[in-house]
């Protein structure tokens, strides 16, 4: 199992973390069940927030990636290279609780597992797509940022339902209550930006990365997500009733749309939300 995984880390890492790191991985990869893990995976331990934006940039850069965001979040994967790749900042490690980075290392290696190629972080643009978008000011620029943030809570559904099914969702109920536990970044983006329809659309499409998931886990009959519901309405108690209704019926809609591929569901997600 070992030799499936690549662990890099940067000058300076201690070795307790490279095997803490390798602890939880496994933790997963031991229930993977009829999933194939990938042949290759990497995971990058980067010491400081710089040398990890740094590297995003250059890698951006190199392959024409035009996204933005990748390292606002507390932990990334990609496949951009062909092949799964994980990246884990031990700076901001060290300011959270160890339930957490478990939570954080499960949710990255089932990405790996259900996410390793690169269909799933390079989006088709059908004319009715980009049509509709440009109905709502939604220039092309502005419709990659609104679609990447809808990949990215789609993507977090089908990873944090998984792991729900597989006994480890204990974890990833403590990972949503950190993520929903400081939303004052998030109030303050949404005050500058709810009067404008465009950039309207791409907010809530960056709200559904936690509730997208807590919906999952709710339609699989998990009692600890009614929970968590509860605290994501607290959370996001800014919003109009009528926007956390909307963001709800697209959750549901969105789990409910199965048996289509990722790139459909994707399209089928932000067409009914630039469209609500």
């Amino acid at each position: 199992m070992a030799n499936q995984i690549q662990i890099v880390p940067e000058a300076g890492i201690d070795e307790g973390t490279v095997t803490r790191i390798r602890t939880l991985a496994n933790e997963v990869l031991e229930r993977k069940g009829f999933l194939s893990p990938p042949p290759y995976l990497c995971i990058m331990i980067w010491k400081t927030m710089k040398g990890l934006q740094d590297f995003y940039q250059r890698e951006k850069e190199a392959l024409g990636i035009l996204t933005e965001g990748e390292t606002d979040f507390l932990a990334t994967h990609d496949a951009w290279r062909g092949y799964p790749r994980i990246h884990i900042c031990h700076e901001r490690l060290t300011q959270l609780a160890d339930t957490i980075i478990q939570g954080i290392v499960h949710h990255e290696i089932s990405h790996a597992l259900h996410h390793g190629t690169s269909e799933f972080y390079t989006f088709r643009f059908s004319k009715r797509l980009q049509d509709t978008g440009t109905s709502c000011g939604l220039n092309l620029s502005l419709l990659q940022q609104c679609v990447y943030f809808l990949s990215v809570a789609i993507k977090d559904q089908e990873v944090v339902q998984w792991l729900a099914e597989i006994g480890l969702g204990f974890s990833q109920r403590a990972l949503l209550e950190h993520l929903i536990s400081d939303t004052e970044e998030e109030r303050w983006i949404w005050e500058e930006v709810q009067n404008y329809v465009s950039m309207k659309k791409i907010a809530l499409a960056s709200f559904l990365k936690t509730l997208l998931p807590i919906e999952a886990m709710i339609s699989i009959g998990s009692e600890e997500a009614q929970i968590l519901s509860k605290q994501w309405n607290r959370a996001y108690r800014w919003l109009s009733e009528s926007d956390r209704k909307a963001l709800l019926q697209l959750s549901q809609y969105s789990i409910n749309n199965i048996g289509k591929t990722f790139q459909e569901r994707l399209e089928d997600a932000a067409l009914r939300l630039i469209l609500a």
